[in-house]
């Protein structure tokens, strides 16, 4: 997947636009795919597991944890397309793959009385 590169800097990310935008390194990666992945209906918690990242491409690894009513493999798929479009349109990146790994199921007033939703950050 490849995007067309446009002039200028992306404000709040500190990551160059155009065609020699690039993240500075892979925690930025990682924090655009927890923040795109926060965004689908369904999502819990979002824990990147890897992030390879090379001078054109960038493969990822997401664990999440999704709420008890959704599709799980609507969550994996949307998830991998919202994951790939923001950081390919973020990063000027090729997006090789994106593997998503559910580990938990939520039951709502069983699990946690918490809004859904909930997104943290890699741990370190």
């Amino acid at each position: 997947m490849t995007t067309r590169p446009v002039a200028g800097t992306s404000p709040g990310t500190n990551l160059a636009t155009g065609s020699d935008r690039h993240p500075a390194d892979a925690a930025d990666v990682a924090r655009i795919a927890v923040q795109a992945a926060g965004l689908v209906p369904g999502v819990s918690v979002v824990r990147p597991a890897a992030v390879r990242l090379d001078d054109r491409s960038v493969g990822l690894d997401l664990h999440l944890i999704t709420w008890y009513g959704h599709s799980v493999p609507t969550i994996a798929e949307t998830v991998r397309t919202v994951v790939a479009d923001r950081v390919a349109a973020t990063t000027g990146l090729s997006v090789a793959v994106v593997t998503v790994t559910v580990d938990d199921l939520l039951v709502p007033g069983v699990d946690v009385s918490a809004a859904p939703a909930t997104v943290r950050p890699a741990d370190g």
